[in-house]
């Protein structure tokens, strides 16, 4: 059995154990804070996972860590300006290019490697968690092409430098506030509504005066570098097989023989 799959059932094992704890009221297994940090903690394990055991090329491996790399960078460089990063762009970026998995590495490794810098605590896990999803689900959508104007993709980054802070809140309202109500979380969310509105900003201006041009850049890596392997027509059918170049999404990326 896959170790991902191990994760995965361990995750469905534990979110049950879960609900017989918040349902009997039992200690540890009813405090919504560490049960939702495990929770999360998981699931970032069940990724992490499934990347390893994939077939991935090296030059994947290299482009993840690059990309990774640039958007630490760009978080630290940016780090005096509150909510104002390239970071989700970059992650958003990648995962619409590369696939729902390559962007959630990439995501999930920002937060895991610029925190080094920033400081690390629990939000570190919520962290990966939010850039990892908006990795994940932008792959999702680049599976058919939806943000390709400028516009669209700029909106698209605002939105998720919204939604990264309400993630974000969440983790807040259920590690720090006391009794957990309807209140509280309005109340958190109307404080952290200038931050999240400058990480919106920020995304949307990276968007909108980056974005054609570095998702075009990755294309043309992907197209020189990455194939597909096509198997041969059965007798009598169409087309015969070889390689050309992949999408970049789930995917087995070989190298051309004697390249």
């Amino acid at each position: 059995m896959r170790k991902s799959t191990v994760a995965f059932l361990v995750l469905l094992g534990f979110l049950g154990l879960w609900a017989v704890g918040e349902s009997l009221e039992i200690g540890v297994l009813s405090n919504l804070a560490f049960m939702t940090l495990v929770a999360v903690a998981l699931v970032l394990a069940y990724f992490y996972l499934r990347f390893e055991e994939r077939r991935s090329d090296t030059k994947l491996v290299a482009l993840i860590a690059t990309m990774s790399a640039l958007s630490v960078g760009g978080r630290c460089l940016f780090a005096a300006i509150p909510g104002v990063q390239p970071s989700t762009f970059i992650v958003i970026i990648t995962g619409y290019v590369y696939g729902p998995l390559a962007g959630f590495m990439v995501g999930a490794t920002t937060a895991l490697v610029s925190n080094i810098f920033l400081g690390h605590g629990p939000w570190t896990i919520w962290q990966m968690f939010a850039w990892g999803l908006a990795g994940l689900v932008s792959g999702l959508l680049g599976r058919w092409r939806l943000l390709e104007g400028r516009w669209s993709l700029a909106w698209y980054c605002a939105a998720w430098g919204l939604l990264f802070g309400w993630i974000l809140n969440v983790y807040f309202v259920l590690g720090f506030v006391h009794p957990v109500t309807t209140g509280a979380f309005l109340a958190t969310y109307a404080a952290s509504a200038w931050f999240d509105a400058l990480h919106a900003a920020g995304n949307f201006v990276f968007a909108f005066a980056l974005g054609p041009v570095m998702i075009a850049m990755l294309r043309r890596y992907q197209a020189r570098f990455f194939f597909e392997h096509v198997a041969p027509s059965p007798p009598g059918g169409q087309g015969e097989g070889g390689f050309h170049a992949g999408s970049g999404h789930d995917v087995t990326e070989v190298e051309v023989p004697g390249s």
